[in-house]
């Protein structure tokens, strides 16, 4: 019988969010030391596996609007200078979105160290790089 080889079926809820928050650190990582372009292919590879395999899931329209709602919060926050409330929601926000992101119908949890420990590390890490790029803007005069 033939292999049919990797199937993103197959990757748990628990490794596709995993993945995501691996690949977006590598590419931070890139982002903050450019020039070495393996970090942020080997991201770039990783989100897109992740999202590929939460794709083929039952996604529920609420966990996927909290997470946009603090995607568009940490956008907010890296273009204005705002309240760290705004980040903190940004962080409850996404923690939440990913609690609630699958159907639990059809697959199984997420589950609490992986959303939370996730969804925290993404929200407190996009808003300190926003901040710290934000401040070396205004430092070097571009805004």
């Amino acid at each position: 019988m033939i292999d049919p080889g990797f199937n993103l079926n197959h990757l748990q809820p628990n490794t596709s969010i995993l993945l995501f928050t691996l690949g977006t650190a590598l590419i931070y990582f890139e982002l903050n030391r450019p020039g070495s372009i393996l970090p942020g292919a080997l991201g770039l590879l990783a989100t897109l596996l992740s999202i590929a395999s939460l794709s083929h899931r039952r996604l529920e329209p609420a966990g996927l609007l909290l997470i946009l709602s603090a995607f568009s919060l940490l956008l907010l926050d890296l273009l204005r200078p705002t309240h760290i409330l705004v980040a903190v929601a940004a962080t409850v926000a996404l923690v939440l979105g990913l609690r609630g992101l699958l159907s639990p119908s059809c697959c199984p949890a997420i589950s609490f160290p992986v959303y939370f420990g996730c969804g925290l590390l993404l929200g407190t890490g996009t808003s300190s790089l926003t901040r710290i790029a934000r401040r070396a803007r205004v430092n070097k005069g571009l805004d």
